[in-house]
């Protein structure tokens, strides 16, 4: 066979081993794969959703009121002031006594009045007056941005260290010049609220506190060459409402907000959401009613969700690890409360903090002047119930340097119960009004009913579940130290 011969016939070996690989490739590709890769849900799925407007509406409600708690919360506190007869901004609430049953705020106290007031910097920046501490009395607070984050201190935690002094609040992007003798506070949003307690010290009354209150300040700065008075309302005589709605409301508080306060960067995401929702600056928020109906049942579950993500944040921070106390301030990992880091704004768990609480320091401090405890079950590890009475024993000398007070919630919406007793709690400055033990010890009882002869030392709960904060005013070493253990809630029946 001739070389020629040879290489003709290897050369049609060759191509017909390639034809033949070819055809196989081909239909192994045809028989295999009739459909792309991916782009598309797997075989026979069908839409799980019938109404996908309906499902975006309730899932972005959901998550629009978990983002806004903080924002919402004050919201809803400057409103309920504002409401009270004679209120509006620059006008200050200062409190004759105690807050009252009928008083409508998360976690609030009996023991310290209260004084509080807003102003809108759109009209221009405004001027507080702090009072120098006396004799008889020192106020202690915060002022706080839309996001109820502080901006500024007083008294001797502020910065003017207790000898009083003018804050100056200016608006966001403020350039005008500013006078001397300020503590100039810029704050980042418009509307701002202020809470303080005015502390009466040795000796003073509860009506030298009140008088000592009245000597705060609070103005334009256009005035502050001769201000007009300040005026003052006693909302004590009045009812309160400022607790978050939970309801469409929800949503429409959000948009009052937004369609004030300027946009952060960390908040662009949900602000490009909302509006597909609706609330958006500058536009009325009006949704058809199927979406409403889904949009108030995303706020509900929202609700039931944030009480479920406490129960799970205060079961996490027990004090005692042999005792069912627990240590209810939770801060970010910088210990203030914003939530925000380098990489995430922790939604969830800003608004687990935010949920129950008002008012946050602006930095927790190791040693925090007041610390707040709460029992997340009783000595026999049960949930508190609606339905039973309790007791705790407060001991003699228990570790507060200044005071310790006992206040009992409703746990659905964080506020006092209503009571014709009018009594959410009691505190150390009762002790002349309460039953004690032989060893110096009070017993403390609540529950739906007065234990028999006991009716002294009763809270009443009115058939709410109860949720209980123990507060220690200037907390001694023997509780940082934990050589003291506050015994457990008792189940009385």
């Amino acid at each position: 066979m001739s070389t020629a011969f040879r290489t003709a016939v290897l050369l049609m070996k060759t191509m017909a081993f390639t034809v033949s690989v070819a055809a196989l490739c081909a239909g192994s590709i045809a028989g295999a794969q009739a459909e792309p890769i991916g782009g598309q849900p797997p075989p026979g799925a069908k839409q799980p959703v019938s109404d996908l407007d309906a499902q975006v509406a309730y899932q972005r409600a959901f998550e629009a009121v978990l983002w806004a708690m903080p924002a919402s919360s004050i919201y809803r506190l400057r409103v309920g002031i504002l409401e009270q007869p004679g209120m509006a901004d620059n006008v200050i609430d200062a409190y004759s006594g105690p807050l009252k049953t009928i008083h409508e705020v998360i976690t609030g106290n009996q023991v310290t009045p209260y004084i509080a007031g807003a102003s809108d910097l759109r009209n221009g920046p405004v001027v507080l007056e702090v009072p120098a501490k006396t004799a008889k009395a020192v106020l202690y607070g915060q002022v706080v941005d839309a996001w109820q984050a502080t901006i500024a201190e007083v008294g001797p935690i502020g910065a003017d260290k207790g000898n009083g002094g003018k804050y100056l609040f200016v608006p966001p992007g403020y350039n005008e010049p500013i006078p001397d003798g300020y503590f100039v506070i810029r704050s980042s949003s418009y509307r701002i609220v202020f809470a303080f307690r005015c502390i009466q010290l040795e000796g003073a009354t509860v009506a030298d506190a009140y008088a000592y209150s009245h000597t705060l300040k609070m103005y334009p700065l256009s005035e502050a060459a001769n201000p007009t008075p300040t005026r003052f309302v006693d909302g004590r005589l009045y009812p309160l409402h400022t607790l978050p709605f939970y309801d469409i409301r929800a949503l429409q508080d959000i948009h009052d907000i937004i369609s004030v306060e300027p946009v952060q960067p960390r908040d662009k995401v949900m602000m490009g959401m909302l509006a597909t929702i609706g609330i958006e600056p500058g536009k009325p928020f009006n949704q058809p009613e199927h979406l409403k109906a889904a949009m108030e049942k995303g706020v509900i579950d929202a609700y039931h969700y944030m009480q479920n993500l406490d129960t799970k944040l205060f079961a996490s921070n027990l004090y005692w690890p042999d005792r069912h106390w627990s240590f209810v301030m939770v801060p970010d990992a910088l210990r203030g409360f914003d939530f925000v880091d380098k990489d995430a704004v922790e939604i969830d768990k800003r608004a687990a903090a935010w949920f129950f609480y008002t008012f946050y320091p602006k930095v927790l401090a190791d040693r925090p002047a007041t610390v707040y405890l709460a029992p997340i079950a009783d000595s026999s590890d049960r949930p508190l119930d609606a339905g039973k009475t309790y007791r705790l024993r407060v001991p003699k000398d228990i570790p507060a340097e200044q005071f310790w007070s006992l206040t009992v919630y409703d746990r659905a919406t964080w506020a006092f119960i209503n009571n014709p007793l009018d009594r959410a709690g009691f505190s150390s400055f009762n002790r002349d009004q309460l039953q004690a033990n032989g060893d110096g010890s009070v017993d403390l009882y609540f529950g739906p009913k007065a234990p028999a002869g006991l009716e002294s030392n009763w809270i009443p709960t009115m058939g709410k579940e109860p949720y209980v904060w123990l507060r220690l005013y200037g907390p001694e070493e023997a509780f940082w130290n934990k050589s003291f253990k506050m015994p457990d809630v008792e189940r009385v029946n």
